[in-house]
This record gives structure tokens, sequence and C-alpha cells, in this order.
């Protein structure tokens, strides 16, 4: 049998850990979106290393490449450079998954909220789920 616990009890620990994840939050160094790749080139010389048998390519140069108002930004960087984008990197995903986080534990408190709410005259007893982005609204029209 399903153990029932006291919806108080239940929301005071997802706003302690909504809390908990808003903290963290202010941990988190610089962000940046993007990808770190190591590429090696060719020249086409004639006569250089990169073209012979076999190929000896130059590099490995360090690339940066992301989306930047909607155009694709690609920036060749040094050891250095590399070094705080991955830093920064890793920050952004850690920010994204703490913000995924944080919107599953409001969800959880959203629904023991409104189901904690009398409806009011005329309004149906459950809220109707909102739309999710890009899906047109659903119509009480007939």
């Amino acid at each position: 049998m399903a153990k029932h616990r006291d919806p108080r009890a239940v929301l005071a620990e997802l706003e302690g850990r909504y809390a908990a994840l808003a903290r963290s939050l202010g941990q988190i160094g610089f962000i940046s979106s993007g990808s770190l790749t190591q590429r090696s080139t060719h020249c086409n010389k004639p006569g250089c290393r990169c073209g012979g048998v076999p190929p000896r390519l130059h590099g490995p140069y360090w690339q940066w490449t992301a989306k930047v108002a909607g155009q694709t930004v690609t920036r060749r960087l040094s050891s250095a450079e590399a070094a705080r984008y991955r830093e920064w990197i890793a920050n952004d995903r850690q920010l994204r998954r703490t913000v995924e986080q944080m919107r599953e534990v409001a969800g959880q408190a959203r629904e023991i909220i409104l189901a904690a709410e009398p409806a009011e005259p005329g309004e149906p007893a459950e809220p109707a789920e909102p739309a999710e982005p890009g899906e047109p609204a659903e119509s009480s029209a007939p």
C-alpha cells in the first residue's frame, strides 16, 4: 500500500531543494556555449610534409565553434585559451542541468499547489495543461 505524505511536508521539501539549486547557480563561473575540437590540417604547398606519404599534418590546433546570433562562428585558440573555454563550456552545461532540475522541482511543486487550491465556481476542477511551445493552445469552443 502506497504511503501518502502530507502535501505541506512534500512542498516544504521541494522548496528546500529548489532553494539549494538556486544557491548552486551562484557557484557557477563564467559560461560559454559551443564546443572544442582539435584539428590537424594540410596546406597543399608543394613539397610540404603534409602532402607526403604518409602525410604529416600541421597541428593539432584547438578550435571553438558556436552559434552566435544565428551564425556559426569558429575560432582558432591557443592551448591556454582552449583550457579556459573547456571550463566555461563545462560551466554552461552545469548551468543548463541545474535549471532543468529547477524546472522539474517547480513542476512538482506546481502540481501540489494547484491541487490544494479550491476551484472557483464555473471553472473545471483540474487546470488545463498549457500547450508546449510551438503547439496550438486547446480551444474550449465546440
